[in-house]
């Protein structure tokens, strides 16, 4: 995970910090659970995102296995990874 499970605290807490302090939100439920939620759902998004680049990452050493060195790889891995987002229907 690019992220630790501290830091994924610390910016949820920022986040539900910002948007209180803003009145953007009223709290229906206990502070902690709200921000237990928060972070359970962003580790959640962050592990279907490094599913996703271990797809791609597969499908570029194909790529690279029949065409070599003539490929630009970061470029080729960023459009890999945009078709399967798009593929199979998530918001990264």
């Amino acid at each position: 995970m690019r992220l630790s499970e501290f830091q994924v605290k610390y910016l949820c807490q920022k986040v539900l910090l910002g948007l209180k302090s803003k009145k953007l939100i009223v709290l229906k439920k206990p502070e902690m659970d709200v921000l237990n939620k928060m972070q359970e759902i962003f580790i959640q998004d962050l592990k279907v995102e490094e599913t996703i680049n271990r797809e791609a990452e597969k499908i570029l050493a194909q790529y690279e296995a029949q065409m070599g060195d003539k490929i630009d790889r970061q470029k080729m891995f960023q459009m890999i990874k945009k078709q399967l987002i798009k593929d199979k229907g998530v918001v990264i």
